[in-house]
């Protein structure tokens, strides 16, 4: 009944208890959330700091309310967890071969416990962790799957339809609106001979992709973390404990996105090749003056994460027990997006969907009549710098939280615990964004050396794509915002310099909930046997 998904940087970004996602988190008991969401990111607790995880997918009255799916309680070590001193250190990398790079896993407990004059215990334990993570995700893919009028083209109530014109949804002078329909369960009929009525005139069609890309998708991550935890227990029937606890979260992510339309028509056509007994295309030999651009997209992240508790539990009598926390915790997410885009018109891509591995196999051939080659995708003069899209987000989240519970051992035939509890969470959570772009700057590229990033060993060669071309370099783009947002306003006066960026608050509230319980427990029997 329990799931991660979302794979992808290295990494799982998603727990599920029964398929769904609406799960509520706890560190120790306590609730735990990061920024402005009500879950925690539990990918941000390195290993080295848990003591163990326990997954709860049905509720008693003593858990917390939130999460529909169910909720999931962190537990981290805490000094009465051991005998007497302790210290551990460990280090070890793992490399990841896609990245061709290394990352650490780092790690250090030292923790102790002592016996105070009056006879009681007190002990402190403090856990380090610090891990590194290189990733690269790699793909190519096919874009959406659309009709386009066959190779004998088509006339339809005075509008002429050139052989393998794609058909949108609507078009002027067309009576049927929508002539086709997007996101049918079964899409379009894949049979042979298949039409569209275009002014009554039933038109042959066949099925194409619209576009091909791919994207090389590098980053690092790393997330410290630190567990402070003392402990103090004066005699057998009381205890109390403070814990801080921080997590933090950095990434730097680099996303080298190669796109090109497949669907012109108005440029020289090869050869048109169909999968056998349907009528979609597997192949196109030459589409000409294909649109393509590429685009540099940098993310910058930041979290840090803190939580502090006070708690203490007390044996009234042997019957009555109380546990009472008080918490307090803030969180906070921010990140940075650049992209920037380079683009050009090519004389021609050729394009299988599916040469039999599953994997979409694109080229751009060189046009022999110019004295540019056009196939090299990593010459800089080949591309113009296009659009800028410049973006912020700042996530907070802060909460104050007292809870309380009580055990009574009932002696009676019936019932045997009496269970009660009471909890006062005073939440406050606020999101800021800002975002702009700018249109194309219309300028070579090779006029700017410093903004290229050539990357290599796409696919490490075993698919029949690009492997290697030529974006706007995110990271020098983030390093010197100044100059760039400096250059796009120069032709585009409403895009903001950094001098007048701000955020704008689209999320804020200040929360306060409480709840209560009363659970009584029982035992009887159903069958007496004797």
């Amino acid at each position: 009944g329990v799931q991660v998904t979302n794979r992808g940087s290295g990494e799982i970004a998603t727990v599920t208890i029964r398929g769904l996602p609406d799960i509520n988190t706890t560190l120790n008991g306590q609730n735990i959330f990061t920024a402005s969401g009500q879950a925690y990111a539990l990918q941000d607790v390195p290993a080295s700091l848990l003591k163990q995880v326990d997954i709860y997918k049905s509720r008693s009255a003593d858990l917390i309310e939130n999460g529909i799916a169910g909720s999931i309680n962190v537990q981290t070590r805490r000094p009465f967890d051991f005998t007497g001193r302790r210290i551990v250190i460990a280090a070890r990398g793992i490399y990841a071969d896609q990245a061709g790079k290394t990352g650490e896993n780092l790690s250090a407990l030292f923790t102790d416990r002592w016996k105070t004059d009056n006879g009681g215990d007190f002990g402190m334990l403090l856990n380090l962790s610090y891990v590194r993570t290189p990733y690269r995700d790699q793909n190519a893919t096919a874009g959406a799957e659309v009709p386009f009028v066959n190779g004998n083209g088509a006339v339809t109530g005075g509008i002429n339809w050139v052989p393998y014109e794609r058909i949108f949804p609507t078009r002027g002078g067309v009576t049927e609106n929508p002539i086709w329909t997007a996101g049918l369960e079964n899409g379009l009929s894949q049979t042979p001979g298949s039409t569209l009525s275009i002014n009554g005139v039933a038109v042959p069609y066949v099925l194409s992709r619209d576009a091909v890309f791919q994207n090389d998708f590098t980053g690092t991550r790393e997330r410290p973390g630190v567990n402070l935890a003392l402990q103090f227990a004066p005699n057998k029937d009381a205890e109390y404990t403070f814990e801080a606890f921080y997590t933090g979260y950095r990434n730097t992510s680099f996303n080298d996105l190669l796109f090109s339309f497949v669907d012109w028509w108005g440029g020289p056509l090869g050869a048109v090749n169909l999968y056998p007994d349907t009528n979609v295309v597997q192949s196109r030999d030459s589409v000409g003056y294909p649109y393509s651009f590429s685009s540099g997209d940098l993310t910058v992240g930041r979290t840090d994460s803190y939580f502090f508790e006070m708690s203490g539990k007390w044996n009234i009598n042997d019957a009555f027990k109380l546990r009472s926390a008080l918490t307090y915790q803030d969180s906070k997410f921010e990140s940075s997006f650049f992209a920037m885009r380079a683009d050009r018109v090519a004389p021609s891509i050729s394009v299988n969907f599916n040469p039999g591995n599953g994997i979409v196999a694109f080229q751009f051939p060189d046009d022999p009549n110019t004295a540019v080659d056009e196939s090299d995708l990593t010459n800089a003069s080949l591309w113009n710098i296009a659009q800028l899209y410049d973006n912020g987000n700042k996530n907070k989240g802060s909460a104050f939280t007292w809870d309380g519970d009580g055990d009574y051992k009932i002696e009676n035939s019936f019932f045997t615990d009496l269970k009660f509890g009471f909890r006062y969470d005073d939440r406050k959570a606020s999101e800021a964004q800002r975002t702009q772009d700018a249109p194309s700057l219309a300028e070579p590229l090779s006029n700017y050396p410093d903004l290229w990033y050539v990357n290599s060993g796409f696919f490490d060669g075993n698919s029949d794509v690009p492997t290697t071309w030529v974006v706007p370099n995110g990271h020098a783009i983030y390093a010197n915002a100044d100059t760039y947002r400096n250059l796009y306003h120069a032709k585009f006066p409403n895009f903001k310099t950094t001098d007048q960026l701000s955020l704008f608050e689209n999320f804020n509230v200040d929360e306060k909930n409480m709840a209560g319980y009363v659970r009584a427990d029982f035992k009887t029997f159903l069958v007496n046997e004797h």
